[in-house]
């Protein structure tokens, strides 16, 4: 009895995967993708939105941009001391929570900062004018906006500062990136 039944499930879940394989796919394939193609473009037709972003082949994005569910723009930079009287650039950007939750940006996006093809440190500061620690952990209500800080310590005075952007969990390649050169920062 017992093999009766093992060979009946077998033979039902045969069944069921051929029936699912056969069939006259190329007429409904291709009536399903008339109909998605004509979705779409209704949907691109009577939809009026502000344009994107130009996004280079990589998925790169100058100065502002959406990564995920979040819209991050950066704004500006300036020259600081860390505790132990190196260079340091801060970095400020606007943060956008569109998602559904309360968020912090610490757990939404992360920061990277390259000078001469090497990631910085992040800087230490103690009592600089104009900087904030801690904000990438202030939580944010959805639709909200909060200025970011962060602080590197500069590897040099003359190199060009690569910052970039990313979703923090993603799959994507999409970035935000801004370059601050120090020595037009004064």
């Amino acid at each position: 009895m017992k093999k009766k039944f093992t060979l009946l499930c077998v033979l039902l879940a045969l069944v069921l995967a051929l029936s699912a394989c056969g069939g006259d796919n190329g007429s409904k394939k291709s009536s399903k993708e008339d109909t998605e193609k004509e979705t779409q473009k209704t949907e691109t037709d009577t939809t009026q939105t502000e344009p994107e972003p130009e996004k280079a082949p990589s998925g790169k994005m100058e100065k502002a941009g959406d990564l995920g569910d979040y819209r991050v723009e950066v704004k500006d930079a300036f020259l600081a001391k860390d505790y132990e009287g190196n260079p340091a650039m801060v970095i400020t950007y606007a943060w956008t929570n569109n998602s559904d939750e309360t968020k912090s940006a610490m757990v939404s996006v992360s920061e990277k900062a390259f000078q001469d093809g090497v990631q910085l440190d992040t800087a230490i500061l103690m009592s600089v004018e104009g900087y904030e620690a801690g904000t990438s952990m202030k939580e944010v209500r959805p639709g909200t906006t909060l200025d970011i800080q962060c602080a590197y310590t500069l590897t040099s005075e003359t190199s060009v500062v690569e910052f970039e952007i990313t979703e923090w969990i993603s799959f994507s390649d999409d970035m935000v990136t801004a370059n601050f050169d120090p020595a037009t920062l004064g």
